[in-house]
């Protein structure tokens, strides 16, 4: 992990709502920041150190989406809402209303993108898709041209040609490279188009209904999209299944490795510029940063007291700043953090120990990862698959054997006359033996049923969800204890960061094994 002391700073003076669901920076200005919580907007011009509050909804069912810094003038600040789109040109003073449609999923703005190289255009997506003003919101349209008429979840405009845009919704990742006037699907996420989205102009999208989804799984909407301003081919979108990138504008995709990333949800991404520019994302267990000389992910944690982070504003590469559902957060040493990683990579190969060596002994007082998976399992009463297949087999046998009847019968006759009775016969005697079978077991057995349907898919899912947790934090921790080992502390102040972040992992475990990792520890 980033071995700064102190990465972190908090930064609410001011802020009377510190549940911030977006956060901006005025581009050539890093001190003018915007930061907008459910219901009110809070400006700061000297990077967060203090807030005053500059707008707020007073509406009950209105409530705030994202805002944005205009990119040339400080000044101009945009505010999408549920109930449309609101402008001011004075840094919050005068507001109004630029966008309303009368439809409610139209009214409905989740997205603001704007062009760099022209200061009229506002691109907004809502949920029956993208308009467009050329003319700083007197007037709008909608752009269709392949575009399903579905909820907009990120907008994009390349960095250095305003001819491309790129566009997510609840299908996928639409590429235009005529400013909207048409658009190519590049990225799959669902596999056909309904009815009642489809745009008339939409043949792309009839002609891919079967094209298979590239994210899979139930969370598999994208939720922003990054382009480095330096190399614009380089494109990053952020899911709910973690990062997936593309080095030549939308041709190709890879996931990116997910080691170290506690939580795939990801909810925002920026990117620093260059060929090895770090990646940052938020999710609901903090903000981590992708290395791709390293290629895997470090939680940046100090100082961070936030776990649901839900936007991040980048400047310079030097300062980031997030927004958390506990206010607002600026990380102003990055490039220190990221120096001090590289020393630190360095000195591991010339310490005392070597990084096997270490391992080893770590490996010898602890429980293995196969221990803590299985005590994590056993913990929650997930059923192996294996198990679960074999639950299978046996109920479809046990519909093969028959029920089976045994009867026993005896005939007791009275002879005699009507005058005189106690003469009996007994007989004939009767043994029954009767086999059935229920042929609606036969074909439909419903514990089959029930293992082959949504709670047999559950328990897999749950158990591969439980799987996925417990070994990341099993490494996350390892990765802490030898870097504690390779590359000791200089402060105490470090060291009881890093010592509180592997208790707060030891924790973690023990919550997912029920007390058996810390039991195993004190043997």
């Amino acid at each position: 992990n980033c071995s700064a002391e102190k990465v972190w700073q908090l930064k609410n003076s001011g802020l009377n709502d510190i549940d911030i669901r977006s956060i901006s920076v005025f581009p050539g200005d890093g001190n003018l920041i915007c930061a907008a919580s459910l219901k009110t907007v809070y400006f700061s011009q000297n990077a967060g150190d203090n807030w005053c509050e500059i707008f707020s909804l007073q509406t009950e069912d209105n409530e705030v989406n994202f805002v944005s810094f205009d990119c040339s003038n400080q000044g101009i600040l945009y505010l999408a809402t549920t109930k449309g789109l609101f402008a001011t040109k004075s840094q919050g003073r005068d507001w109004r209303r630029i966008f309303a449609s009368l439809r409610d999923k139209a009214k409905n703005v989740s997205w603001i993108a704007l062009d760099s190289f022209d200061s009229q255009k506002i691109y907004i997506g809502t949920e029956e898709g993208l308009y467009l003003s050329r003319n700083l919101g007197a007037s709008w349209q909608r752009l269709g041209g392949g575009l399903p008429r579905s909820e907009v979840k990120s907008i994009a405009v390349h960095p250095s040609n305003s001819q491309v845009l790129y566009l997510a919704n609840t299908y996928g990742l639409y590429k235009s490279i005529d400013k909207g006037l048409s658009w190519k699907r590049i990225y799959v996420t669902s596999h056909k188009v309904s009815d009642d989205e489809n745009d008339e102009e939409n043949e792309e999208d009839e002609e891919n209904e079967e094209e298979s989804s590239q994210i899979n799984g139930n969370q598999n909407l994208i939720n922003c999209i990054a382009v480095d301003k330096r190399d614009p081919k380089r494109i990053f979108i952020a899911t709910g299944e973690g990062v997936h990138v593309s080095h030549d504008a939308g041709e190709s995709w890879n996931k990116l490795p997910t080691q170290g990333l506690s939580n795939d949800y990801v909810n925002f991404a920026v990117v620093g510029s260059g060929k090895n520019g770090a990646v940052y994302a938020a999710t609901k267990n903090g903000v981590f940063k992708f290395s791709f000389n390293l290629n895997n992910w470090e939680e940046i944690y100090q100082g961070m007291t936030a776990r649901d982070v839900r936007s991040l504003a980048l400047i310079d590469e030097k300062q980031l700043f997030a927004g958390t559902d506990r206010g607002v957060f600026r990380a102003a040493n990055l490039k220190n953090a990221e120096k001090q990683e590289e020393e630190k990579n360095t000195i591991e190969e010339k310490g005392e120990m070597d990084f096997e060596q270490v391992l080893k002994e770590l490996a010898l007082n602890e429980p293995t990862i196969q221990q803590v998976q299985e005590a994590a399992l056993r913990y929650a009463k997930v059923i192996h698959p294996d198990r679960i297949k074999t639950l299978r087999r046996n109920a479809r046998l046990e519909a093969l054997l028959p029920n089976v009847t045994l009867d026993y019968d005896k005939t007791i006759q009275a002879g005699g006359t009507t005058t005189h009775f106690g003469d009996f016969v007994i007989g004939p005697r009767d043994w029954g033996l009767s086999l059935s079978w229920d042929v609606g077991d036969l074909l439909f057995n419903s514990q089959v049923r029930l293992l082959n349907g949504s709670d047999g898919r559950l328990m897999v899912q749950l158990r591969d969800d439980i799987l996925n947790q417990v070994t990341r934090l099993y490494y996350q921790r390892r990765k802490l204890q030898t870097e504690l080992i390779l590359t000791p502390p200089k402060t105490s102040k470090e060291k009881l960061s890093r010592t509180l972040r592997l208790e707060e992992l030891t924790a973690n475990i023990d919550g997912l094994t029920g007390g058996y990792f810390s039991r195993q520890l004190e043997k």
